[in-house]
């Protein structure tokens, strides 16, 4: 009998994901495949950035490949670009933290994917590279950072640099845990941040995927010097998040179509991995790796990930978007993370509620009212809380927050990149493969 009735993947399908998405980017990566420039528009920070952006995202899919297999080939590849990108001498060298700011995001990625692929990558570069590449990446110290999701970015690498034996900031650590604290907003939700310092209204896929994931990750880093607090206190937020946000998935793995970023695609099951790892999670073994298959075979293709949803889609590109943005989909794959003999693997998998009946909940912190139909998969969110906007503003020109209704198989309607549109109701449109020309 197959421990995967609904889906048909198991980890082996999983690790076969992973390696054709890295085999797919290689024909784009520079001589010593420090910048990997994939095809696509140039993002605000420039085609350098955008080539580290190729680079980092990547190497945290690797990063998590790596966790439990030796794979030299895939270790030893991006240890040559490791190499090259934190030499100030190369002419692959990445930018600096203290040249652009998009570098704080991806430095957050490499320090992630060095410390899943310690054993097999950082153990083995020589004390040059090591040392080059904690100048690199200790440039974030002291550093001002954007208050949002990218304030764990900096918590990520001075952990990291903190269990290599490199310089930190305890009074960034604590000052960052600080601020993030006030967003919290109970029931497993944060804000992403608070627009013109009013009501907290900035709500979206990053609450699992930055606010939920990176907290545990950053605990997971510290080692001895993680605090049991927190350890406990992101347990519990994480499993109250996942606790309603399973809701949001469709039988067929299509996410809620809301927010930004979301060319990020199965980034989306960064935090029911998360639950996973962490044992912070309401949903049994069966039912998370059932859940997680279902959106991998959603979006995965063999093949580059183009700036969109299934294929190209321009008109949901931020301006920070470039050719390598789409590869936070990485955090997709942080179930690899677990052995093969975890029960997330080995369990057969389980239906998810939407399969068994009609799902109604409401999520009060962002103010959705959520129902799903067994019938036909869809679910739905009555929007009444959300539009990532200043308390003084009536704002209606991001179709992705400020719509009255969302879907996980319809979308809002976009006039173009950088939401420039001022759509004032919930216009919809189809985004399912199927969906009629």
């Amino acid at each position: 009998m197959t421990i995967s009735p609904f889906t048909g993947l198991t980890r082996e399908h999983w690790e076969a994901a992973a390696d054709a998405t890295l085999a797919a980017v290689r024909p784009y990566a520079s001589p010593r495949h420090a910048l990997i420039d994939l095809p696509g528009p140039v993002s605000i920070s420039g085609r350098r950035s955008d080539g580290l952006e190729g680079f980092a995202r990547t190497f945290l899919a690797a990063g998590f490949r790596l966790a439990h297999g030796t794979r030299g080939d895939l270790a030893q590849w991006y240890a040559e670009g490791l190499a090259a990108g934190v030499d100030p001498d190369s002419p692959e060298r990445w930018p600096r933290v203290t040249e652009v700011n998009q570098a704080k995001v991806e430095a957050a990625s490499i320090a992630i994917a060095l410390h899943e692929s310690r054993h097999v990558l950082w153990d083995a570069l020589d004390d040059r590279v090591k040392e080059q590449t904690v100048a690199w990446l200790a440039e974030v110290i002291g550093q001002p950072y954007p208050a949002c999701n990218w304030l764990w970015f900096q918590n990520v690498v001075e952990a990291f640099l903190r269990s290599v034996g490199g310089p930190w900031s305890a009074a960034d650590i604590e000052g960052n845990i600080a601020t993030m604290e006030s967003w919290y907003l109970g029931d497993g939700w944060y804000t992403d941040g608070v627009e013109g310092g009013g009501t907290a209204r900035n709500f979206d896929w990053y609450a699992g995927w930055a606010m939920n994931f990176y907290p545990l990750w950053y605990c997971r880093m510290s080692g001895e010097h993680a605090d049991g607090a927190l350890w406990t206190r992101y347990q519990d937020r994480l499993y109250a998040y996942l606790d309603g946000a399973q809701h949001l998935f469709s039988p067929g793995g299509a996410p809620l179509h809301q927010g930004r970023s979301l060319t990020y695609r199965h980034a989306a099951l960064a935090p029911v991995w998360a639950g996973a790892v962490f044992d912070a999670t309401p949903l049994p073994p069966g039912r998370t790796r059932r859940l997680a298959s279902a959106v991998l075979s959603h979006f995965h293709h063999d093949g580059l990930q183009p700036i969109g949803w299934y294929g190209e889609l321009d008109a949901i590109r931020q301006p920070y978007s470039g050719g390598g943005s789409p590869y936070w989909s990485s955090k997709g794959f942080a179930g690899l993370v677990l052995p093969a003999d975890h029960p997330v693997w080995t369990d057969e998998e389980r239906p998810l509620p939407v399969e068994r009946e009609d799902v109604a909940i409401t999520l009060a912190v962002p103010g959705w009212l959520v129902s799903g139909t067994r019938a036909d998969g869809v679910v739905r969110v009555a929007n009444h809380g959300t539009d990532h906007a200043a308390d003084e503003a009536f704002s209606t020109d991001e179709p992705g927050y400020s719509r009255h209704a969302y879907a996980t198989h319809a979308g809002p309607e976009y006039a173009g990149p950088r939401w420039t549109t001022t759509w004032p109701c919930s216009t919809r449109t189809a985004t399912r493969r199927t969906a009629a020309p």
